[in-house]
């Protein structure tokens, strides 16, 4: 099977380096999938789910946060600020920022305010979704 190197990294560090046979990636006009000897792209990452499989054909999954990706030559590369795995996504903390996202929305400050406490919003929304869920759709 066809494969190509995957390279995730956020803010802090590596979140993934290895072979992968697919990955899907939140975009703003939807979900973005590549496969190996995927045309050059560059494109905007949205707060989202992303999933990829594995050389080992398992697929896994993450929260994201906003950021990049770039395919080039085959190779796939994706930069965003924050990136989880279902375990590490702690529930109570993420509906506690949801509720003061929509707070902050209500408060209506500015404009600039507004989009971002919509953007975390979101990301929280996102993160409560794969924390309860064991087993999501391919």
């Amino acid at each position: 099977m066809n494969h190509f190197n995957l390279k995730i990294y956020e803010s802090d560090g590596v979140f993934y380096e290895g072979e992968a046979i697919k990955v899907t990636i939140p975009a703003y006009d939807g979900e973005y999938g590549i496969w190996a000897d995927h045309e050059n792209v560059v494109m905007a990452v949205v707060p989202g789910i992303l999933r990829y499989t594995d050389f080992e054909e398992k697929t896994h999954f993450a929260s994201v946060s906003n950021g990049m990706f770039r395919v080039d030559d085959g190779d796939v590369l994706v930069l965003v600020e924050t990136a989880e795995r279902p375990e590490e996504i702690d529930v109570d903390r993420a509906r506690s920022r949801e509720q003061a996202a929509r707070e902050a929305m209500r408060e209506k400050k500015s404009l600039r305010e507004y989009r971002l406490a919509e953007l975390q919003l979101k990301r929280e929304l996102v993160r409560l979704k794969l924390a309860g869920k064991n087993e999501l759709d391919d």
